[in-house]
């Protein structure tokens, strides 16, 4: 969505109306109904309550008799209505209040012919509907579309959902009666308005002929998306009697779709958020069920609104699909979007959705330039890419509070990419990044400095986490260390504390800035609990602040101990998948040490990585080895199952030693931290298994054959190089961007070039360099980095030459000479003093030429 698009939708009318009709205000009580073929809406709720204009009310109490002429079959007792005044925001009074029951019965005498019935129906406590619905005594399909339930939910919701559904059929009557009967399974139905329209929803005179053609043409699928424009084509029907019952029905078809197109277009805005007191979530979800009411009918083909509304739907459950792993979400959304190939074979986005790599003409597709090293050319194309994808969701998407509309808690996970972007010297990209990380700190999200709700460390860490530890990389503003040091104090004094052992743990892995749940299985520690101290160790990074750092290690030392031990089963030297608080049991009473069975599939155990990673943070901080011992001890249990990683990991036995080396030697997270162990230990015993099945940043600097670097780059050309708008503006869920392959939200080969070290998602600060300022024509590759040494070989492939600065991070203080080199041509050599960690440096880049960079501390 563009900024003009969405310019457009904040100032469009937010209230829309679900029914309207005819002259004339029924009683707020019910009263007997002589029905003609004319369209009849009915509000059904309590007595005494808001009756919504031009509808008649139905009360619990008002049963049928031939001389009502309508009513419910049976009354309703005492307490089965509800009220939701405290929704008004989203609903109009139509849709406030409502009867609950586990059947709704209803008769009217309605004269024969063909008529549409419309039911709106309160979400309840199913995301999976199990109502049905009886016409006539015919059961009729609904095909409600279902939705994944929330991980830590088991079966209904505790509290109603904030939704509604729409359910609309075509009925014809025979015996100038109608019956229609709702039954609820696992849930009640809760009823609260419905329509009945005489059905004219098909052309009768050359004036609805005129109107429906051009509404046919405007609402098509390459027709615009604006409903105020169907409105107008509406309106230029004649005001006649002869019309009524045709404008009716299309008045309430395009209201229903400007409802869902609206709550498609909100998404996760904040200020949508507030303007309807619905979440990201909630709007998919009421979208999807407002297109059904358009879809889910035997007739939704003749409609004109019907390819827009298919086309919304199946992109809608696509994302949602992808977000979750819906198979409901996923099942119809495979089937709308291949009925909009049968209809539209040759429009490319629909041939995106499913499933075809479309490669559009853009800048990037060009020839490399004689002389230019083959490496310096794939990083070009894929930085210049990448910071491509990253300038639409800047310059095109990004609001002035730096969301990207997909919810902060994910828009935070679309910077997952940018680190190398930025480390490389983009402003552009570093100004998003900046504007984002401002906004999540001054949103209702964060409360002092984390947030506000207690929810799973993987939720509440994001919006610290992914906004705030790199700024002091990127900035020296002091407001972003000091950012930082509310994480540091909640680690310290709320997150952890000592358990029955004297280890300090993590009490819980449900916490906000001011408390913390503590019911099992949530009071345990789990790797995962190192996305909240992101921005602690960067904090005792940048300030060696003598408390922190002494937690930390603390911290480090109980993680260290548990992986020492054997319970349950576990191998020596593993991480198990959780600790419990504060008896220090692996995985509560849970039977094995792998399952932690809390909630989240993420909680489960993948190899513990980001623990090994605290571990060799933690010595980089004291020079202790025994952190490194667990990472040897894992080296050592995959070098031992070497040969039997190819295998199907069904071939071992869940649990068993064998399993987990397995596990481990095909995790890219581990063979990530090994890459970043190898580097700053120099420990050369595993190379060997190493080349064989690291990162190819890490099997280039071991070999120093650049063929590895180009290989590393080829997934993500193959990923980037085509469908720009799956990770633009067709991007729904923001967090779902994945510009590489297996889905892969970050760029380690990318950032271990332009820094040294490719670290997944920078979750702790090892980088030896990064640029300011530079332009996007320029490659770079780190050959070689200590805390003395320095080599980067760089090429630019602009025109001319430029200056460019570069910041040291791993240099240790004192005097060093600065060299710039082509070949044996000298450039530059110059006398430079380090004094402190990100100390600058400049120098001129020529044009078209393979420089080398070196720094060598000068001998006195």
């Amino acid at each position: 969505m563009t900024k003009s698009m969405k310019n457009a939708i904040k100032s469009a009318v937010v209230f829309i109306t679900v029914g309207f009709l005819f002259t004339g205000c029924p009683s707020k009580n019910p009263e007997p109904i002589q029905f003609s073929e004319k369209p009849y809406f009915f509000d059904v709720g309590e007595k005494g309550t808001e009756i919504h204009d031009g509808y008649y009310p139905l009360t619990p109490d008002f049963t049928y008799s031939a001389e009502n002429g309508y009513g419910w079959t049976e009354p309703f007792e005492d307490g089965q209505t509800f009220n939701h005044d405290y929704w008004e925001a989203s609903r109009n009074a139509a849709l406030i209040d409502g009867i609950a029951s586990s059947e709704v019965q209803f008769k009217a005498d309605i004269p024969n012919g063909d008529w549409w019935l419309t039911l709106w129906v309160d979400g309840g406590l199913e995301d999976s509907s199990t109502t049905e619905l009886f016409i006539l005594e015919e059961n009729e399909e609904l095909n409600l579309q279902a939705f994944m339930e929330n991980a830590e939910q088991s079966g209904l919701r505790p509290d109603p959902q904030k939704m509604y559904r729409i359910i609309q059929k075509p009925v014809t009557i025979t015996d100038n009666e109608l019956t229609f009967h709702l039954r609820g399974n696992r849930d009640d139905v809760r009823i609260m308005s419905f329509s009945l329209i005489p059905d004219q929803s098909t052309p009768q005179n050359d004036s609805q002929q005129q109107v429906y053609d051009q509404l046919a043409e405007s609402a098509g699928f390459n027709g615009e998306d604006s409903v105020s424009a169907f409105r107008n084509i509406l309106n230029q029907l004649p005001d006649e009697p002869e019309n009524e019952n045709f404008r009716t029905f299309w008045n309430q078809q395009i209201e229903i779709l400007a409802q869902a197109n609206k709550y498609f277009y909100y998404r996760g805005w904040s200020w949508a958020i507030k303007e309807t007191g619905l979440g990201l979530f909630d709007h998919l979800h009421q979208s999807v069920m407002l297109y059904d009411g358009i879809l889910n009918n035997s007739r939704a083909e003749e409609s004109p609104l019907y390819e827009k509304a298919l086309w919304h739907r199946g992109r809608l459950l696509y994302w949602l699909w992808l977000e979750r792993g819906g198979k409901s979400e996923i099942a119809q959304g495979r089937k709308d979007l291949a009925k909009m190939q049968e209809l539209h074979p040759h429009n490319e986005l629909v041939r995106m959705y499913n499933g075809e790599k479309i490669d559009s003409p853009d800048e990037f597709d060009t020839d490399k330039p004689a002389g230019a090293p083959d490496w310096a050319f794939a990083q070009w194309e894929v930085m210049n890419r990448l910071k491509n994808i990253a300038d639409w969701w800047i310059l095109e998407q990004q609001d002035e509070n730096g969301e990207f509309g997909g919810k902060y808690g994910d828009d935070v996970e679309l910077l997952r990419f940018w680190p190398p972007l930025i480390l490389s010297g983009d402003s552009i990209v570093y100004g998003g990044w900046k504007k984002l990380a401002d906004g999540v700190w001054n949103s209702n999200k964060v409360h002092k400095g984390y947030a506000k709700s207690p929810s799973d460390v993987e939720h509440s860490s994001e919006f610290i986490s992914d906004t705030a530890p790199l700024m002091v990389l990127y900035t020296d503003d002091a407001v972003y260390e000091e950012r930082l040091a509310w994480s540091a104090d909640y680690f310290r004094n709320l997150w952890t504390g000592f358990n029955d052992n004297g280890n300090r743990f993590f009490k819980s892995s449900w916490f906000s800035s001011t408390e913390l749940e503590m019911e099992p299985p949530k009071n345990r520690d789990v790797p995962y609990t190192t996305r909240a101290t992101k921005a602690v160790r960067y904090y005792a990074w940048k300030t060696k602040d003598a408390e922190t750092l002494q937690a930390l290690e603390e911290w480090a030392d109980a993680w260290l101990h548990v992986s020492q031990l054997t319970d349950k089963g576990k191998p020596v030297g593993i991480i198990p998948a959780s600790v419990e608080f504060p008896s220090e049991s692996f995985n509560g009473d849970e039977e094995h040490w792998y399952t932690a069975n809390m909630f989240w599939d993420y909680f489960e155990w993948s190899g513990g990585s980001s623990i090994l990673d605290q571990f060799l943070f933690t010595w980089t901080i004291t020079g202790n080895d025994k952190y490194l011992e667990p990472i040897i001890q894992h080296l050592d249990l995959v070098s031992e199952y070497r040969n039997e990683l190819a295998a199907s990991v069904d071939s071992f036995e869940e649990g068993s030693t064998a399993w987990a080396a397995h596990t481990l030697g095909n995790s890219s997270s581990f063979w990530n931290l090994v890459e970043t162990w190898r580097l700053l230990t120099g420990n050369e015993n595993y190379d060997e298994l190493i080349i064989e099945h690291g990162t190819p940043f890490i099997k280039y600097r071991l070999t120093g054959n650049e063929e590895f670097l180009v290989e590393g780059m080829q997934p993500y050309l193959e990923t980037i190089r085509y469908n720009y708008p799956m990770v633009t503006s067709e991007a729904i869920h923001t967090d779902r961007v994945h510009i590489g392959p297996g889905n892969q939200r970050e760029a380690g080969i990318l950032q271990g070039m332009v820094t040294g070290y490719g670290i997944g998602e920078g979750a702790s600060p090892y980088i030896a360099v990064s640029w300011e300022d530079a332009s996007r024509d320029i490659s770079f590759l780190v050959t070689d980095s200590d805390s003395t040494t320095l080599n980067v070989d760089l090429y630019s492939f602009s025109d001319t030459e430029e200056q460019v600065t570069v910041r040291f991070w791993q240099l240790k203080s004192g005097e060093y000479t600065l060299e710039v080199a082509s070949g044996k041509e000298i450039i530059n050599n110059k006398k430079i003093a380090i004094q402190k960690r990100g100390d600058r440096s400049e120098f001129i880049l020529p044009s078209k030429k393979l420089i080398k960079l070196t720094i060598t501390p000068n001998e006195n």
